[in-house]
C-alpha cells in the first residue's frame, strides 16, 4: 500500500512538471477581467478627481476673488 501510495505520488508529480515549466508563450494580452479591474479603478480616480478639482477651483477663488466693501455688521 505504502509503495503504490508513493509511485502514484511521483508518477503525478512527474506528470505536471511540464506544465509547471511552461512560459506561458499562448496566452499574449490581458483578459476581460484584467481590463474591466483597470476601468473599474480608473473610474475611481475620476469621480473622486472631478469633486476635487472643482472643490479647488472653488477655494481659489474664494481666497483671490473680490471681496464685499460691506464689512459693518447688522443692527
Amino acid at each position: 500500500m505504502k509503495n503504490s501510495l508513493q509511485s502514484t505520488i511521483i508518477l503525478l508529480i512527474a506528470s505536471a512538471s511540464p506544465a509547471l515549466a511552461s512560459n506561458g508563450a499562448d496566452s499574449s494580452g490581458f483578459s476581460i477581467m484584467t481590463i474591466l479591474f483597470l476601468c473599474f479603478f480608473g473610474l475611481i480616480i475620476a469621480t473622486q478627481l472631478l469633486p476635487g478639482l472643482f472643490l479647488f477651483i472653488t477655494g481659489i477663488k474664494s481666497l483671490f476673488g473680490k471681496r464685499s466693501s460691506q464689512a459693518t455688521p447688522k443692527r
